[in-house]
């Protein structure tokens, strides 16, 4: 159904619900809360949870994901996921609502009484203590990065960043780590095991087509590709200079909305080698820019294991990553790295000629390790953990 009067599933849920099996499901029904929907058309925890709700469901899951939406009108699922709109109030500050958006998200997952609720983020978690513990042992909080600490955020918002991380770690079931990083930052400042399941990525399976990026005036194996949300801790600025100065091309794929993200086009956009491609959402697309491109660099300094990078190895790229533990633990030996400008331009420099290609690594290592069904596979090892502990 599109859009139109509330369908009668929103108000018989909790009974619909019980009999999911008469419908061809599992008797399980699975929640994934605190993203902005599905289909995916943001990244990161939407990227995670249009792929990750989809391999449930393929494996026989009921599995909703909670959206957040001006009216409380049926929405269409999407490839069998079902789509559950949360009432927001979009006359209110963003921080606000995004705020409310998790303490309605939660309520309405109680309300429909699933078996189990993923919870993307910390930020609900300021009312895990609202709820009763046996409502949150059925919760799955997966952390994210560490996102207190990025550049982006003001003094307040890393502040309420770092209380809702307390509170997650405090009051929810089980928690999930996907990066190794992340797992140790947790066991060394809260001493509390997390279970450690990355992100996954699709492994390519069509032949990339290069005729629109030819239309765009880009040539084959001669662009530098990043694709990231504009923000200083992903090292946008270092990046570029360091392709400016070795007179390469580099083509930037990330939306222009942010304040920051503004500044930097206005500084370097009329540069001729430094492409804006803007936000670009299409698989078909992107697959293109990687495929075809000769070095792929990512910057990203914090957070996890990151879906471009992922996408990036997947698709036999040659990357140069930022040198941290969050890349280490994703890319091992599969990649090359640079802690500063310098480092990155001979990078650059040294790469661009050569015929060998650790890209074909970095596929191998996304197919043994991060393809969708190896993720999947271990969600469902855990949520079944859980349910029989609940029981227990």
């Amino acid at each position: 159904m599109g859009k139109g009067a509330p369908s009668l599933s929103l108000f018989l849920k909790p009974i619909l619900l019980k009999h999911s099996e008469k419908k061809g499901y599992l008797d399980k029904t699975i929640a994934i809360i605190g993203t902005r929907g599905i289909p995916n058309s943001y990244g990161g925890f939407e990227y995670f949870a249009e792929h990750l709700s989809i391999s449930l469901v393929n494996k026989g899951y009921h599995t909703l994901v909670l959206e957040p939406a001006q009216e409380l009108i049926s929405l269409d699922d999407y490839r069998g996921v079902e789509r559950v709109p949360v009432k927001v109030y979009k006359f209110l500050p963003h921080p606000i609502r995004k705020v409310i958006y998790g303490y309605q998200s939660l309520k309405k997952a109680k309300r429909i009484n699933v078996d189990t609720i993923i919870c993307c983020g910390h930020t609900p978690a300021l009312f895990f203590p609202f709820f009763k513990k046996s409502f949150l042992k059925k919760t799955i909080v997966n952390l994210d990065g560490i996102e207190w600490k990025r550049a982006k955020w003001s003094f307040v918002a890393k502040l309420f960043l770092r209380i809702t991380e307390y509170l997650s770690i405090g009051w929810s079931g089980t928690l999930v780590a996907d990066n190794k990083g992340i797992e140790e930052y947790i066991l060394k400042k809260y001493r509390k095991e997390t279970e450690l399941i990355t992100y996954g990525v699709s492994i390519p399976n069509e032949i990339a087509e290069f005729g629109l990026l030819a239309a765009k005036g880009l040539v084959a194996n001669n662009y530098g590709l990043l694709v990231a949300r504009i923000e200083p801790e992903n090292q946008i600025e270092l990046i570029i200079k360091s392709f400016i100065t070795a007179g390469k091309t580099l083509v930037i794929v990330g939306g222009i909305s942010s304040g920051y993200a503004k500044k930097v086009y206005k500084n370097y956009s009329y540069l001729p080698n430094v492409i804006f491609w803007g936000g670009e959402y299409n698989s078909s697309t992107l697959l293109s820019l990687r495929s075809y491109a000769n070095l792929y660099v990512h910057g990203h300094t914090v957070g996890g294991t990151n879906p471009s990078l992922l996408e990036a190895m997947a698709c036999g790229c040659r990357i140069v990553a930022h040198n941290n533990v969050f890349n280490h633990y994703t890319l091992s030996n599969t990649g090359l790295y640079f802690d500063n400008e310098s480092q990155l331009l001979d990078l650059i420099e040294s790469c661009w000629n050569k015929t060998e290609n650790l890209g074909s690594a970095a596929k191998l290592r996304a197919i043994e390790q991060y393809s969708w069904d190896v993720v999947t596979n271990k969600y469902i090892e855990l949520i079944e953990r859980t349910e029989n502990d609940i029981v227990k």
